[in-house]
């Protein structure tokens, strides 16, 4: 029904925005002879006001004319603007972040439900009829004109696909005009103040049992038998589930929280009663009996978390979800326990292919997920999705995911996934692949999973590199070809840059150097170059590690890859990038590019972690300048 609704509201708009003036009876809100003012209602809510605010700053840079704002206890005049839920129209009952825009007469009105729906229906009022687009924290794009004219038929509806949308992509994921006029409400990434909408709230965010909830540094000592029994010793690593001690500490904990934090005016807060990142689930007797009986570890997490939610809900905290992973060891769902109404399932897809889309039948690593997502929504009427878009092993390599993501965002819809959590690079320093594209399109397809991908994605391409962007472009639709171009190809969450592109032929990787030279040279002098040449850095670290192009045996001499290497080291401590990976943090750059860029597998990357490298390194640099001063 979403779908189709979508497919109707395009058709309608691009009708209303192309047909003739004189085929419809349209409405001026503003030109060089109507002025327009903004109407509040009387008692507006902060989140209204600061709707009306946004709209109004908008307008004026887009018009260069000043816009009154007023309420609604002043009479109709001319043309207006109704901001949120005003006397001008009668009132209709929206969801949370829904938002409906229409005329009442000569009054455009949008309404809006909850905290941010008139601040979503601004934000899509300014993107759908005066061609507003945030595309970055610093690029927006704002047409300039000093008429506008909309059909007198405009009648646009939207409700939100998902209550919850996240992403943790550098950088602009984490600035708050962004988020707002893209749609991201989570609390993990961005600060919003009330009059903004808030966010949805999260503590924590994750793995929070035996690290904030009967935490092992306060407990495990004195009490090891709050804690898992793995392979025959007591683990500080997670908790004993069954042990009615630590249920009772936690519920206690969780309270305790709730009475300090809670806010009752938000929508929606969630505290995570979430496993450790580790697998040390607990195997004592009883323990084992519940997820026996119930053919998953799963078994105890669920039965813990009711536990829990049902405290949370005695006590009154109408508004508050408890949250819980399936996880690794946790991802399968039980059979004799059913999550509560108030208890959020977090699916998490860290095992998963990402050059096939996760309904591709012939994907063998995407079949079980997509049978656990089938099977949690028999049983949880609230699931969310942890969904997984980069490379964690080679944050800084190309990782050509672009072609399931549209779908995949699709598939959490259709199988009525209620949030999702879009993890990606949120460290600055091993930002080399497109992390503003990444923020953007994932924040807009958690809008909208029905959009138009390809045009939102040439639209930032355009804006964000400039005359480059169709060069890019071209580059990005050939590697998201080739990624899935096998049924035997995967693309996991921790592959060696050696295992990406596994099709790519000779000619491949001409085609994409001969379009980062063609981006560089429409860019050279502009405000744009920079952002290609970052761009471009996971392109040659792929090369590189993959010995292909200037960096191949038989297209190169041992001092030209040697002097390729130390220019891809240098570009990338120009862009500020510190290591090659965001889930190793002592994966850090070294001058020693031989070794760094020629490591293969996890024989190399243990010798790397154990320090051989800066043993090795002083001597690799030495034949370095002594290849050097030959050269020359």
């Amino acid at each position: 029904m979403k779908k189709l609704l979508s497919l109707l509201l395009a058709v309608c708009l691009t009708a209303a925005l192309c047909i003739p003036a004189s085929a419809q009876a349209d409405k001026v809100l503003f030109s060089a002879d109507v002025s327009c003012r903004i109407v509040l209602p009387r008692d507006a809510a902060p989140q209204e006001e600061y709707a009306a605010r946004t709209l109004r700053d908008y307008l004026e840079r887009i018009t260069g004319k000043a816009f009154a704002v007023t309420t609604d206890d002043t009479r109709p005049d001319g043309a207006e603007i109704a901001v949120g839920n005003t006397n001008r129209s009668a009132d209709e009952a929206l969801a949370d972040g829904a938002y409906h825009i229409f005329f009442a007469g000569e009054t455009l009105c949008i309404r809006g439900g909850g905290n941010k729906g008139a601040i979503g229906g601004v934000y899509a009022f300014l993107r759908t009829f005066c061609g507003c687009r945030w595309y970055a924290r610093d690029t927006v794009t704002i047409p300039q004109t000093d008429a506008l004219s909309l059909p007198a038929s405009v009648d646009v509806t939207y409700t939100p696909f998902f209550e919850y949308a996240e992403t943790d992509w550098l950088t602009s994921a984490f600035d708050p005009e962004f988020s707002l006029a893209n749609g991201l409400n989570g609390g993990n990434c961005r600060t919003l103040s009330d009059a903004q909408g808030g966010v949805v709230r999260y503590y924590p965010f994750c793995h929070s049992l035996s690290t904030v909830f009967c935490a092992r540094d306060k407990y495990f000592d004195a009490h090891p038998e709050y804690f898992a029994l793995h392979d025959g010793k007591r683990s500080p690593n997670q908790l004993c589930l069954t042990n009615p001690d630590t249920q009772r500490i936690v519920q206690e904990e969780v309270l305790a929280y709730l009475c300090d934090h809670h806010d009752p005016d938000a929508d929606l807060q969630i505290v995570s009663i979430t496993q450790d990142d580790n697998g040390d689930y607990c195997e004592c007797p009883s323990c084992k009996a519940l997820d026996d009986l119930n053919g998953s570890h799963a078994g105890t997490n669920v039965t813990f978390a009711n536990a829990v939610a049902d405290k949370v809900k005695e006590a009154g905290y109408d508004n508050v979800a408890i949250d819980t992973f399936a996880y690794q060891y946790t991802r399968k769902t039980p059979t004799h326990v059913v999550p509560r109404d108030n208890v959020i399932i977090r699916l998490c897809s860290i095992e998963c292919c990402f050059c096939h889309t996760l309904d591709d039948p012939h994907c063998k690593e995407n079949r079980s997920f997509m049978q656990d997502l089938r099977d949690w929504n028999e049983i949880c009427r609230r699931i969310y999705v942890w969904d997984y878009t980069c490379n964690y092993w080679e944050t800084v390599c190309l990782y050509p995911d672009f072609g399931v993501l549209q779908r995949n965002m699709q598939i959490f819809y259709e199988n009525n996934v209620k949030g999702v959590f879009e993890e990606g690079n949120s460290c600055e320093d091993c930002d080399a692949e497109f992390s503003e594209l990444r923020a953007y399109l994932l924040a807009r397809l958690m809008q909208d999973p029905y959009l138009d991908f390809d045009a939102e994605m040439r639209g930032f391409l355009d804006a964000y590199y400039g005359p480059g962007g169709e060069a890019i472009c071209r580059f990005l639709v050939r590697t998201t070809e080739k990624a899935g171009a096998s049924r035997t190809a995967h693309l996991g969450t921790f592959p060696d840059s050696t295992d990406t592109l596994t099709r790519f032929t000779a000619s491949d990787v001409a085609y994409c150097d001969a379009q980062w030279e063609t981006a560089k040279a429409l860019t050279e002098g502009t405000e744009y170059f920079a952002r290609v040449e970052r761009s471009e850095l996971c392109w040659r670290w792929w090369k590189c590690n993959n010995r292909r192009g200037e960096y191949a045996f038989l297209r190169s001499t041992l001092y030209s890859r040697m002097a390729s290497r130390e220019a891809l080291y240098n570009d990338l401590k120009r862009f500020g990038v510190a290591r090659t990976s965001v889930a190793r943090p002592n994966r850090g750059l070294t001058e020693c590019m031989s070794l760094v860029l020629l490591r293969r597998g996890e024989k190399w990357a243990k010798l790397y972690d154990e320090k051989y490298w800066d043993f090795l390194e002083p001597f690799v640099l030495r034949l370095y300048g002594f290849l050097d001063s030959l050269h020359k």
